[in-house]
């Protein structure tokens, strides 16, 4: 999916995690992750970069920050570190199995027509 979509699935996602476990930040960092991974894993590196960076203000703003301010820290950063880190690699992950089902030929690709 392109950069856009996935900028804008992994705000969504975001935004309901955040929603969802606004007591529990911990909980909160685990399921951001995974909103990340998954979005990176579907999405061009734009997108997964740009949905870590909206997890992580989602989390810096309204579930460590006290005021719904962005709160940049040394908390705040790492969580930062561990998000864009995870979207690579992630996305990296996914391109090298894309790479590697072309090369194999077991790419899936549309089913020959019937006669």
């Amino acid at each position: 999916m392109k950069g856009g979509y996935g900028s804008a699935l992994g705000f969504g996602g975001g935004v309901g995690v955040t929603a969802f476990t606004g007591a529990w930040p911990l909980l909160a960092l685990m399921l951001l992750s995974a909103v990340v991974v998954i979005v990176s894993l579907r999405t061009t590196i734009v997108g997964a970069g740009l949905a870590a960076v909206q997890c992580w203000g989602l989390y810096a703003t309204f579930l460590v920050g006290v005021r719904g301010d962005l709160t940049v820290d040394e908390h705040t950063t790492w969580v930062l570190a561990l998000l864009v880190q995870l979207a690579a690699l992630a996305f990296l992950a996914s391109a090298a199995i894309r790479v590697i089902a072309l090369v194999t030929g077991t790419a899936a690709g549309p089913s020959p027509a019937r006669s």
